[in-house]
């Protein structure tokens, strides 16, 4: 998989957020309906990044967090039109979290689009994004260097690994090492066809990111789905994890939301 990850490093389109919204595109998940009063009194606030172009629609990341500032989700929309005349090459979108939000956990969310898939073939070969949730800067991820399998980049103590999950060789340049769940449905000895599945990712012995991997196609079958995260047994970082993830299809406004979410509090063992 990740022969193919570094080879599309190189072409892959950066895209930076600095307000790149168009009049048009889809924007309704922009709308806002709160008022100041309203957001003032809330039990719960959601902050927004800037939005992207992604497809005929947008996409931006959030974070909701309790009145005293603690992170509950953190997650991206990406607008009902978004999934609609995609580019037919790679591309990977850069979206920062507002700043000083969340106690300073979640940093940015990094998404691919990978229109032919990536490695191994008959797996994850289909239209598909790679949705990243960092707790690293972006130029900590960017400083990521490339490693060719059979390389594999120093693993995190063992407690701090969920049951089942394996290291993948290499190292994804700006992006890290990825650990898959080893019982998938979509691996061997099962091989269903690939939907959805959980990554975490790390990086000289630290996790850093995790991310949901889902097709475009069975996003377009508008789920409503919550899916357990499995946890390690100990966390290396004082911080907020996500106890489960969602993928869900909404129409008022018309947005698919990928979020992590019950996030709970756990300090460093």
């Amino acid at each position: 998989m990740f022969n193919l990850f570094k080879k599309l490093s190189g072409v892959l389109i950066i895209v930076a957020v600095i307000g790149m919204q168009s009049c048009d595109k889809d924007d309704s998940i922009l709308e806002t309906t709160e008022t100041q009063t309203e957001l003032k009194n809330a039990v719960m606030n959601t902050f927004y990044s800037q939005s992207v172009s992604v497809g005929n629609g947008v996409a931006r990341a959030w974070i909701k967090t309790t009145k005293t500032g603690d992170p509950l989700e953190v997650g991206i929309d990406l607008s009902g039109k978004a999934l609609m005349n995609l580019p037919e090459e790679p591309v990977q979108y850069v979206l920062p979290l507002p700043k000083n939000k969340g106690n300073h956990f979640y940093n940015h969310v990094l998404f691919d689009w990978n229109p032919a898939g990536h490695e191994p073939p008959g797996v994850y070969d289909l239209p598909h994004f790679d949705f990243h949730f960092y707790i690293t800067s972006i130029e900590e991820r960017e400083a990521i260097p490339p490693m060719n399998p059979p390389y594999f980049d120093p693993a995190p103590d063992s407690m701090y690994i969920p049951a089942n999950y394996m290291e993948l060789p290499g190292l994804v340049p700006a992006m890290g090492a990825h650990w898959v769940d080893s019982t998938s449905a979509e691996l061997p000895p099962i091989l269903e066809k690939f939907t959805k599945t959980f990554i975490w990712g790390s990086h000289s012995g630290e996790f850093i990111f995790w991310e949901p991997m889902i097709t475009r196609e069975y996003l377009m079958t508008m789920p409503n789905d919550t899916i357990p995260i499995p946890q390690p047994e100990a966390y290396q970082k004082d911080g907020w994890y996500a106890m489960d993830y969602v993928i869900t299809y909404s129409t008022r406004p018309e947005k698919y939301t990928i979020a992590l979410v019950n996030l709970e509090y756990k300090q460093a063992q």
